[in-house]
Protein backbone atom coordinates (compact mmCIF):
# COMPACT_ATOMS: atom_id res chain seq x y z
CA UNK A 1 0.00 0.00 0.00
CA UNK A 2 3.03 2.20 0.97
CA UNK A 3 4.27 2.10 -2.82
CA UNK A 4 1.23 3.02 -4.45
CA UNK A 5 0.82 5.70 -2.08
CA UNK A 6 4.29 6.41 -3.04
CA UNK A 7 3.69 5.95 -6.93
CA UNK A 8 0.85 8.17 -7.05
CA UNK A 9 2.01 10.78 -4.99
CA UNK A 10 5.32 11.00 -7.21
CA UNK A 11 3.08 11.00 -10.24
CA UNK A 12 0.76 13.95 -9.26
CA UNK A 13 3.92 15.98 -8.17
CA UNK A 14 5.38 15.16 -12.04
CA UNK A 15 2.24 15.63 -13.76
CA UNK A 16 -1.28 16.25 -12.08
CA UNK A 17 -0.25 19.42 -10.60
CA UNK A 18 1.01 20.64 -13.93
CA UNK A 19 -1.88 19.22 -15.68
CA UNK A 20 -4.46 21.25 -13.25
CA UNK A 21 -2.66 24.06 -14.02
CA UNK A 22 -2.57 23.23 -17.75
CA UNK A 23 -6.38 22.79 -17.25
CA UNK A 24 -7.13 26.18 -15.68
CA UNK A 25 -4.91 28.15 -17.84
CA UNK A 26 -6.92 26.77 -20.74
CA UNK A 27 -10.30 27.12 -19.49
CA UNK A 28 -8.88 30.90 -18.67
CA UNK A 29 -7.55 31.36 -22.35
CA UNK A 30 -10.89 29.83 -23.65
CA UNK A 31 -13.52 32.06 -22.19
CA UNK A 32 -11.17 35.12 -22.66
CA UNK A 33 -10.96 34.13 -26.47
CA UNK A 34 -15.23 33.60 -26.47
CA UNK A 35 -15.59 37.48 -24.73
CA UNK A 36 -12.84 38.68 -27.19
CA UNK A 37 -15.21 37.44 -30.12
CA UNK A 38 -18.23 38.86 -28.93
CA UNK A 39 -17.02 41.82 -28.18
CA UNK A 40 -15.24 42.02 -31.17
CA UNK A 41 -18.64 41.17 -32.63
CA UNK A 42 -20.10 44.35 -30.79
CA UNK A 43 -17.70 46.91 -31.96
CA UNK A 44 -18.04 45.76 -35.18
CA UNK A 45 -21.71 46.25 -34.80
CA UNK A 46 -21.23 49.98 -33.65
CA UNK A 47 -19.85 50.84 -36.40
CA UNK A 48 -22.14 49.38 -38.62
CA UNK A 49 -24.79 51.53 -37.07
CA UNK A 50 -22.76 54.51 -37.07
CA UNK A 51 -22.34 54.05 -40.60
CA UNK A 52 -25.82 53.35 -41.51
CA UNK A 53 -27.17 56.51 -39.57
CA UNK A 54 -24.80 58.54 -41.45
CA UNK A 55 -25.91 57.23 -44.74
CA UNK A 56 -28.97 57.80 -43.45
CA UNK A 57 -28.90 61.65 -43.36
CA UNK A 58 -26.85 61.71 -46.35
CA UNK A 59 -29.53 60.48 -48.08
CA UNK A 60 -32.21 62.78 -46.28
CA UNK A 61 -29.95 66.10 -46.98
CA UNK A 62 -30.51 64.80 -50.60
CA UNK A 63 -34.18 64.17 -50.65
CA UNK A 64 -34.41 67.68 -49.62
CA UNK A 65 -35.38 67.44 -46.04
CA UNK A 66 -34.61 70.74 -44.08
CA UNK A 67 -34.60 71.58 -39.65
CA UNK A 68 -37.35 73.60 -39.85
CA UNK A 69 -39.83 73.87 -37.49
CA UNK A 70 -41.53 70.33 -36.49
CA UNK A 71 -45.26 69.66 -37.66
CA UNK A 72 -46.85 66.67 -37.79
CA UNK A 73 -46.15 64.34 -34.96
CA UNK A 74 -45.16 66.08 -31.93
CA UNK A 75 -43.84 63.54 -29.63
CA UNK A 76 -45.18 60.38 -28.42
CA UNK A 77 -48.88 60.19 -26.87
CA UNK A 78 -49.47 61.73 -23.53
CA UNK A 79 -48.52 59.37 -20.59
CA UNK A 80 -46.52 56.93 -22.78
CA UNK A 81 -43.04 55.75 -21.12
CA UNK A 82 -39.91 56.73 -23.30
CA UNK A 83 -37.48 53.89 -22.84
CA UNK A 84 -35.85 54.60 -25.70
CA UNK A 85 -35.09 58.60 -24.69
CA UNK A 86 -32.17 59.53 -25.67
CA UNK A 87 -30.19 62.29 -23.65
CA UNK A 88 -30.03 65.73 -25.41
CA UNK A 89 -26.81 68.18 -24.74
CA UNK A 90 -27.86 70.63 -21.89
CA UNK A 91 -30.99 71.52 -22.14
CA UNK A 92 -32.06 71.46 -25.66
CA UNK A 93 -35.71 71.08 -26.88
CA UNK A 94 -36.59 67.77 -28.06
CA UNK A 95 -36.72 67.52 -32.28
CA UNK A 96 -39.72 65.68 -32.96
CA UNK A 97 -40.47 63.86 -36.54
CA UNK A 98 -42.10 65.81 -38.72
CA UNK A 99 -45.04 64.68 -41.58
CA UNK A 100 -42.39 64.68 -44.04
CA UNK A 101 -39.47 63.43 -42.47
CA UNK A 102 -42.19 60.11 -41.61
CA UNK A 103 -43.25 59.87 -45.09
CA UNK A 104 -40.10 59.89 -46.79
CA UNK A 105 -38.77 57.66 -43.91
CA UNK A 106 -39.24 54.11 -45.62
CA UNK A 107 -37.91 55.65 -49.06
CA UNK A 108 -34.99 56.79 -47.20
CA UNK A 109 -34.49 53.15 -45.54
CA UNK A 110 -35.10 51.09 -48.83
CA UNK A 111 -32.43 52.93 -50.53
CA UNK A 112 -30.22 53.01 -47.46
CA UNK A 113 -30.73 49.17 -47.61
CA UNK A 114 -30.01 48.79 -51.28
CA UNK A 115 -26.86 50.36 -50.95
CA UNK A 116 -25.86 48.27 -48.24
CA UNK A 117 -26.48 45.03 -50.29
CA UNK A 118 -24.71 46.23 -53.24
CA UNK A 119 -21.60 46.95 -50.42
CA UNK A 120 -21.92 43.15 -49.00
CA UNK A 121 -22.33 44.79 -46.29
CA UNK A 122 -25.90 43.53 -45.15
CA UNK A 123 -27.20 43.73 -42.16
CA UNK A 124 -30.90 43.86 -40.73
CA UNK A 125 -32.01 47.48 -39.10
CA UNK A 126 -34.54 49.31 -37.18
CA UNK A 127 -35.10 53.01 -36.51
CA UNK A 128 -37.63 53.82 -33.14
CA UNK A 129 -38.55 56.91 -32.15
CA UNK A 130 -37.59 58.90 -29.16
CA UNK A 131 -40.32 57.29 -27.42
CA UNK A 132 -39.54 53.79 -28.33
CA UNK A 133 -42.17 53.32 -31.13
CA UNK A 134 -41.14 51.28 -34.57
CA UNK A 135 -41.13 53.46 -37.47
CA UNK A 136 -39.53 51.40 -39.39
CA UNK A 137 -37.63 47.83 -39.77
CA UNK A 138 -36.39 45.51 -42.29
CA UNK A 139 -37.99 42.32 -43.03
CA UNK A 140 -35.25 40.20 -42.47
CA UNK A 141 -34.50 41.95 -38.67
CA UNK A 142 -33.84 39.12 -36.48
CA UNK A 143 -36.73 39.01 -33.39
CA UNK A 144 -35.13 37.92 -30.95
CA UNK A 145 -32.63 40.67 -32.04
CA UNK A 146 -29.52 39.20 -30.03
CA UNK A 147 -26.24 41.20 -30.43
CA UNK A 148 -27.25 44.23 -31.46
CA UNK A 149 -25.28 47.70 -32.61
CA UNK A 150 -27.22 50.94 -31.78
CA UNK A 151 -26.91 55.10 -33.27
CA UNK A 152 -28.81 58.02 -31.99
CA UNK A 153 -30.58 59.89 -35.10
CA UNK A 154 -29.97 63.50 -35.87
CA UNK A 155 -31.64 66.55 -37.60
CA UNK A 156 -32.95 66.44 -40.37
CA UNK A 157 -34.59 63.28 -39.02
CA UNK A 158 -36.41 63.49 -35.58
CA UNK A 159 -34.90 61.80 -32.21
CA UNK A 160 -35.04 58.32 -32.06
CA UNK A 161 -32.22 55.08 -32.55
CA UNK A 162 -31.21 52.79 -35.23
CA UNK A 163 -30.57 49.46 -34.67
CA UNK A 164 -28.32 46.95 -36.66
CA UNK A 165 -28.69 43.24 -36.12
CA UNK A 166 -27.17 40.39 -38.30
CA UNK A 167 -30.41 38.65 -39.99
CA UNK A 168 -29.50 35.58 -38.20
CA UNK A 169 -29.46 36.72 -35.00
CA UNK A 170 -25.40 36.42 -34.60
CA UNK A 171 -25.90 31.93 -35.26
CA UNK A 172 -23.08 32.42 -37.60
CA UNK A 173 -20.66 34.69 -35.26
CA UNK A 174 -21.98 31.59 -32.36
CA UNK A 175 -21.27 28.98 -34.41
CA UNK A 176 -18.01 30.67 -35.28
CA UNK A 177 -17.18 31.12 -31.58
CA UNK A 178 -18.11 28.06 -30.99
CA UNK A 179 -16.16 26.09 -33.49
CA UNK A 180 -13.23 27.94 -31.94
CA UNK A 181 -13.94 26.88 -28.55
CA UNK A 182 -14.38 23.24 -29.91
CA UNK A 183 -10.83 23.39 -31.26
CA UNK A 184 -9.15 25.14 -28.73
CA UNK A 185 -10.59 22.26 -26.15
CA UNK A 186 -9.65 19.80 -28.36
CA UNK A 187 -6.04 21.37 -28.23
CA UNK A 188 -6.28 21.07 -24.63
CA UNK A 189 -7.26 17.84 -23.70
CA UNK A 190 -4.79 16.39 -26.37
CA UNK A 191 -2.11 18.72 -24.28
CA UNK A 192 -3.50 17.19 -21.18
CA UNK A 193 -3.69 13.64 -22.48
CA UNK A 194 -0.36 14.42 -23.98
CA UNK A 195 1.16 15.11 -20.58
CA UNK A 196 -0.98 12.03 -18.67
CA UNK A 197 0.62 9.73 -21.34
CA UNK A 198 4.19 11.22 -20.62
CA UNK A 199 3.64 10.67 -17.13
CA UNK A 200 2.45 7.33 -16.94
CA UNK A 201 5.51 6.40 -19.24
CA UNK A 202 7.55 8.20 -16.78
CA UNK A 203 5.96 6.42 -13.90
CA UNK A 204 6.75 3.03 -16.09
CA UNK A 205 10.29 3.71 -16.21
CA UNK A 206 11.09 4.91 -12.74
CA UNK A 207 9.01 1.62 -12.00
CA UNK A 208 10.86 -0.51 -14.73
CA UNK A 209 14.54 0.96 -13.38
CA UNK A 210 13.62 0.20 -9.61
CA UNK A 211 12.66 -3.46 -10.81
CA UNK A 212 16.18 -4.05 -12.52
CA UNK A 213 17.77 -2.14 -9.72
CA UNK A 214 16.59 -4.65 -7.22
CA UNK A 215 16.98 -7.56 -10.06
CA UNK A 216 20.83 -6.13 -10.04
CA UNK A 217 20.97 -6.60 -6.47
CA UNK A 218 19.84 -9.65 -6.06
CA UNK A 219 22.11 -11.09 -8.90
CA UNK A 220 25.24 -9.93 -6.95
CA UNK A 221 23.80 -11.77 -3.93
CA UNK A 222 23.33 -14.75 -6.05
CA UNK A 223 26.40 -14.36 -8.11
CA UNK A 224 28.43 -14.22 -4.78
CA UNK A 225 26.82 -16.75 -3.09
CA UNK A 226 26.95 -18.84 -6.62
CA UNK A 227 31.20 -18.17 -6.33
CA UNK A 228 31.48 -18.52 -2.81
CA UNK A 229 30.36 -22.16 -3.19
CA UNK A 230 33.18 -23.86 -5.85
CA UNK A 231 35.76 -21.48 -4.12
CA UNK A 232 35.03 -22.68 -0.47
CA UNK A 233 35.15 -26.59 -2.29
CA UNK A 234 38.44 -25.37 -3.75
CA UNK A 235 40.16 -23.97 -0.80
CA UNK A 236 38.72 -27.01 1.84
CA UNK A 237 40.62 -29.44 -0.55
CA UNK A 238 43.50 -27.49 -1.09
CA UNK A 239 44.18 -27.05 2.20
CA UNK A 240 43.69 -31.26 2.97
CA UNK A 241 46.06 -31.57 0.42
CA UNK A 242 48.63 -28.91 1.31
CA UNK A 243 48.63 -30.11 5.17
CA UNK A 244 49.19 -33.52 3.91
CA UNK A 245 46.01 -34.72 6.23
CA UNK A 246 44.80 -37.31 3.47
CA UNK A 247 47.11 -40.44 3.52
CA UNK A 248 44.99 -42.41 1.06
CA UNK A 249 45.59 -42.16 -2.07
CA UNK A 250 42.18 -42.92 -2.82
CA UNK A 251 41.11 -39.58 -1.56
CA UNK A 252 43.91 -37.62 -2.60
CA UNK A 253 42.54 -38.12 -5.78
CA UNK A 254 39.22 -37.59 -5.11
CA UNK A 255 40.19 -34.19 -3.50
CA UNK A 256 42.27 -33.37 -6.92
CA UNK A 257 38.95 -34.45 -8.83
CA UNK A 258 36.87 -31.89 -6.70
CA UNK A 259 39.08 -29.30 -6.81
CA UNK A 260 38.54 -29.72 -10.59
CA UNK A 261 35.18 -30.31 -11.06
CA UNK A 262 34.81 -27.05 -8.64
CA UNK A 263 37.61 -25.18 -11.17
CA UNK A 264 35.35 -26.09 -14.26
CA UNK A 265 32.19 -24.69 -12.40
CA UNK A 266 33.75 -21.95 -11.26
CA UNK A 267 35.37 -21.48 -15.09
CA UNK A 268 31.40 -21.53 -16.73
CA UNK A 269 30.13 -19.20 -14.25
CA UNK A 270 32.86 -17.07 -15.11
CA UNK A 271 31.99 -17.43 -19.10
CA UNK A 272 28.59 -16.96 -18.66
CA UNK A 273 29.17 -13.66 -17.22
CA UNK A 274 31.74 -12.32 -19.70
CA UNK A 275 29.06 -13.89 -22.84
CA UNK A 276 26.25 -11.61 -20.84
CA UNK A 277 28.40 -8.44 -20.84
CA UNK A 278 29.10 -9.35 -24.54
CA UNK A 279 25.81 -9.73 -25.41
CA UNK A 280 24.39 -6.92 -23.66
CA UNK A 281 27.18 -5.01 -25.49
CA UNK A 282 26.49 -6.75 -28.88
CA UNK A 283 30.27 -7.65 -29.27
CA UNK A 284 29.26 -11.47 -29.72
CA UNK A 285 30.26 -13.02 -33.30
CA UNK A 286 29.35 -15.93 -34.29
CA UNK A 287 30.30 -18.71 -36.69
CA UNK A 288 28.08 -19.52 -39.15
CA UNK A 289 27.93 -23.11 -40.83
CA UNK A 290 25.79 -25.04 -42.55
CA UNK A 291 25.10 -28.64 -41.30
CA UNK A 292 22.51 -31.13 -41.01
CA UNK A 293 20.57 -30.83 -37.68
CA UNK A 294 20.13 -34.35 -36.95
CA UNK A 295 23.51 -35.60 -37.81
CA UNK A 296 25.28 -32.77 -35.30
CA UNK A 297 23.24 -34.16 -32.72
CA UNK A 298 23.48 -37.66 -33.01
CA UNK A 299 27.57 -37.51 -33.67
CA UNK A 300 28.97 -34.54 -31.32
CA UNK A 301 30.67 -35.20 -28.57
CA UNK A 302 30.09 -32.22 -26.37
CA UNK A 303 25.87 -32.82 -27.33
CA UNK A 304 26.67 -36.30 -26.30
CA UNK A 305 28.79 -35.16 -22.74
CA UNK A 306 25.57 -33.28 -21.75
CA UNK A 307 24.07 -36.67 -20.81
CA UNK A 308 26.59 -37.00 -18.28
CA UNK A 309 26.15 -34.01 -16.49
CA UNK A 310 22.36 -35.48 -15.67
CA UNK A 311 24.01 -38.93 -14.42
CA UNK A 312 22.36 -40.55 -17.61
CA UNK A 313 18.60 -38.87 -16.94
CA UNK A 314 18.60 -36.91 -20.29
CA UNK A 315 17.81 -39.08 -23.80
CA UNK A 316 18.52 -37.64 -26.59
CA UNK A 317 16.01 -39.36 -29.31
CA UNK A 318 16.39 -37.91 -33.22
CA UNK A 319 13.46 -37.63 -35.45
CA UNK A 320 14.59 -37.68 -39.17
CA UNK A 321 17.33 -36.73 -40.94
CA UNK A 322 18.70 -34.08 -43.76
CA UNK A 323 17.08 -31.02 -42.70
CA UNK A 324 20.07 -28.51 -43.02
CA UNK A 325 20.38 -25.20 -40.61
CA UNK A 326 22.68 -22.21 -40.37
CA UNK A 327 23.81 -21.85 -37.15
CA UNK A 328 26.68 -21.47 -34.84
CA UNK A 329 28.06 -25.21 -33.51
CA UNK A 330 29.33 -23.80 -30.25
CA UNK A 331 26.28 -21.23 -29.51
CA UNK A 332 23.85 -24.48 -29.55
CA UNK A 333 26.05 -26.24 -27.65
CA UNK A 334 26.02 -23.84 -25.12
CA UNK A 335 22.66 -23.51 -25.14
CA UNK A 336 21.72 -27.24 -24.74
CA UNK A 337 23.84 -26.91 -22.07
CA UNK A 338 22.66 -24.42 -20.21
CA UNK A 339 18.91 -26.05 -20.40
CA UNK A 340 20.05 -29.88 -19.50
CA UNK A 341 21.58 -28.11 -16.05
CA UNK A 342 18.33 -25.96 -15.82
CA UNK A 343 16.48 -29.34 -16.13
CA UNK A 344 19.01 -31.39 -13.87
CA UNK A 345 18.64 -28.75 -11.22
CA UNK A 346 14.90 -28.37 -11.10
CA UNK A 347 13.63 -31.58 -12.09
CA UNK A 348 14.06 -35.22 -10.35
CA UNK A 349 12.79 -36.88 -13.64
CA UNK A 350 13.79 -38.04 -17.33
CA UNK A 351 15.27 -35.41 -19.32
CA UNK A 352 14.35 -35.99 -22.83
CA UNK A 353 15.91 -34.13 -25.90
CA UNK A 354 14.20 -34.15 -29.04
CA UNK A 355 15.79 -33.09 -32.25
CA UNK A 356 13.08 -33.00 -35.16
CA UNK A 357 13.21 -30.45 -38.16
CA UNK A 358 15.01 -27.35 -37.32
CA UNK A 359 14.18 -27.77 -33.65
CA UNK A 360 15.41 -28.95 -30.29
CA UNK A 361 12.89 -29.41 -27.32
CA UNK A 362 14.44 -30.03 -24.10
CA UNK A 363 11.74 -31.50 -21.92
CA UNK A 364 11.70 -32.24 -18.44
CA UNK A 365 9.01 -33.40 -15.69
CA UNK A 366 9.91 -30.50 -13.23
CA UNK A 367 7.41 -28.21 -11.30
CA UNK A 368 7.23 -26.00 -14.63
CA UNK A 369 6.48 -22.15 -15.28
CA UNK A 370 3.62 -20.17 -13.27
CA UNK A 371 0.89 -18.63 -15.75
CA UNK A 372 1.99 -15.52 -16.56
CA UNK A 373 6.07 -15.62 -16.34
CA UNK A 374 6.29 -17.86 -19.71
CA UNK A 375 7.89 -14.51 -21.07
CA UNK A 376 9.41 -12.76 -17.59
CA UNK A 377 11.92 -16.10 -17.81
CA UNK A 378 14.00 -15.06 -20.00
CA UNK A 379 14.33 -11.40 -18.91
CA UNK A 380 18.05 -10.71 -17.52
CA UNK A 381 17.75 -11.03 -13.44
CA UNK A 382 14.25 -12.40 -13.29
CA UNK A 383 13.78 -15.82 -11.37
CA UNK A 384 10.49 -17.22 -10.28
CA UNK A 385 9.86 -16.53 -6.66
CA UNK A 386 8.96 -19.63 -5.58
CA UNK A 387 10.81 -21.87 -2.52
CA UNK A 388 12.30 -23.75 -5.34
CA UNK A 389 14.24 -21.55 -6.92
CA UNK A 390 15.39 -19.86 -3.63
CA UNK A 391 16.92 -23.20 -2.27
CA UNK A 392 18.85 -24.27 -5.65
CA UNK A 393 20.54 -21.07 -6.31
CA UNK A 394 21.37 -19.26 -9.83
CA UNK A 395 22.75 -16.28 -11.19
CA UNK A 396 19.31 -15.49 -13.14
CA UNK A 397 20.75 -14.61 -16.64
CA UNK A 398 21.08 -18.45 -17.86
CA UNK A 399 18.11 -18.51 -20.21
CA UNK A 400 18.32 -14.92 -20.77
CA UNK A 401 21.80 -15.67 -22.30
CA UNK A 402 20.01 -19.05 -23.96
CA UNK A 403 17.64 -16.42 -25.88
CA UNK A 404 20.24 -13.81 -26.96
CA UNK A 405 22.34 -16.67 -28.89
CA UNK A 406 19.12 -18.45 -30.23
CA UNK A 407 17.83 -14.66 -31.92
CA UNK A 408 21.77 -14.00 -32.72
CA UNK A 409 21.82 -16.97 -34.95
CA UNK A 410 18.44 -15.91 -36.53
CA UNK A 411 16.58 -18.53 -34.57
CA UNK A 412 14.67 -18.42 -31.19
CA UNK A 413 14.21 -19.67 -27.83
CA UNK A 414 10.69 -20.71 -26.47
CA UNK A 415 8.94 -21.71 -23.66
CA UNK A 416 5.68 -23.62 -23.31
CA UNK A 417 3.88 -25.88 -21.31
CA UNK A 418 4.27 -30.00 -20.99
CA UNK A 419 1.68 -32.05 -20.76
CA UNK A 420 1.42 -34.41 -18.23
CA UNK A 421 3.51 -31.95 -16.03
CA UNK A 422 6.96 -29.66 -16.50
CA UNK A 423 8.53 -27.86 -19.60
CA UNK A 424 9.13 -27.71 -22.74
CA UNK A 425 11.98 -25.45 -24.51
CA UNK A 426 11.87 -25.14 -27.86
CA UNK A 427 15.08 -24.00 -29.63
CA UNK A 428 14.16 -23.08 -33.08
CA UNK A 429 17.21 -22.75 -35.53
CA UNK A 430 17.24 -20.51 -39.41
CA UNK A 431 16.85 -23.49 -42.24
CA UNK A 432 18.01 -23.42 -45.26
CA UNK A 433 15.78 -25.94 -47.10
Amino acid sequence: MAKIIHEFRLFFLAIGLPAVFVVAGGISLLCAGWRAIWTEEREMLQVQATLYVDNLLAHADDAGLDDGPPHGRHGPPPGRARPGHLPRPGNAPPHHWSGVALEKLPDLCETLHATHKKMQQHLAFEIRDEGGELLYTTSDYPDPTGLTGECPLAPPLGEGVLRVARPDGGAAVRTRAIRILAFGACLLVLLVCTLLAGGALLVRGLRRERRDARRKTDFIDNVSHELKTPLAGIRLNAELLAEDRLADDAKRKNAVKAILMESDRLARMVDELLDFSRLEKGTRRYNLETFDLAEFAAQDAVIQAMTAISHGRARITVKGAGTLVNADANAIRQIGANLIANAVKYSDGEIDVEVEGCEIRFMDRGPGVPDGDEERIFERFYRVDNSLTRTTGGSGIGLCIARFLARGMGGDLTYSHRPGGGSVFTLTLKSVN
